[in-house]
């Protein structure tokens, strides 16, 4: 049987990081767990908006969830599938927290272990960011560990003994590389208080980071630019690291496109008879 030895402090700690997202345009969707497999056609994820309306629903819901039996599997075979196949909207940002003890339902075992890692290429490039909750310690899995640790927008959440922490800056910028000689990233969401930012780009991207700031409300980015013909547009990842925080702050936007402009001034010609 499998002791749920941490429920309570999963439980409460993914209640207090619902509470800490104030962007109200975030959804956040939470995929629970069921005792019986026939619960599938009953079991939706929990879906709602990080309005005070929205999180006092979900913090409700959480709350309601019983402790799950000892003997129990954690189901959301449909649930998963369904978040794959259909929650994808690029007009918001959205947190997803998967509440699993670890096992797959699917009779074949592979469900959640194909899914997981084909994370990063459905989700990377998008504002949807996953976290995969454990509801007790024997959940640990060295190939969910690998599969979270190279897949983006994707991490595995052990314990429940602090508070998670979601940091997310602004997830796109623009630098004007003719007349800037940097730009700012707003910090959206989460406690950045005590934290440290750097900042690079690609070794092959022409652009280089010189040094990276912490402001009050943003990190400030300034950039090198080479003295050498340049292309008027290009796209390039910033790629960022976040420092000073604990095992549960989480920094959500790691890589950010940067639209890299350096058009030639207009000029106008004159011509005189």
């Amino acid at each position: 049987m499998v002791e749920f030895d941490i429920w309570k402090e999963v439980r409460d700690n993914l209640v207090s990081a619902i509470d800490n997202i104030n962007d109200e345009t975030t959804e956040i969707v939470v995929i629970p767990f069921a005792d019986n497999a026939l619960t599938h056609p009953k079991l939706n994820p929990m879906v709602a908006y990080a309005t005070a309306a929205g999180k006092d629903f979900l913090k409700k819901k959480i709350n309601a969830l019983p402790q799950p039996p000892k003997s129990t599997m954690t189901y959301h075979y449909i649930p998963i599938v369904d978040f794959f196949n259909c929650r994808v909207d690029d007009s918001r940002v959205t947190y997803m927290f998967l509440m699993t003890d670890g096992k797959d339902e699917d009779p074949a075992q592979t469900t959640i272990k194909k899914l997981l890692p084909q994370w990063g290429a459905k989700y990377g490039n998008k504002n949807v960011y996953g976290f995969y909750v454990m509801l007790h310690k024997q959940a640990a899995n060295p190939e969910v560990d690998r599969v979270c640790q190279n897949q983006d927008h994707l991490w595995k959440v052990e314990t429940a003994d602090v508070n998670i922490n979601l940091v997310r800056l602004q997830s796109s910028a623009i630098f004007n590389a003719k007349n800037d000689k940097y730009f700012d990233l707003s910090i959206a969401c989460g406690d950045s208080s005590g934290k440290s930012f750097s900042a690079s780009f690609p070794s092959n991207c022409l652009y280089k980071v010189r040094k990276t700031e912490k402001l009050s409300n943003s990190v400030r980015v300034w950039v090198a630019v080479p003295d050498q013909k340049l292309p008027e547009l290009s796209i390039n990842n910033l790629i960022i690291k976040m420092t000073g925080g604990g095992k549960f702050d989480f920094l959500v936007t790691e890589k950010i496109p940067v639209k890299c402009e350096f058009k030639p001034e207009r000029s106008l010609k004159i011509s005189v008879r």
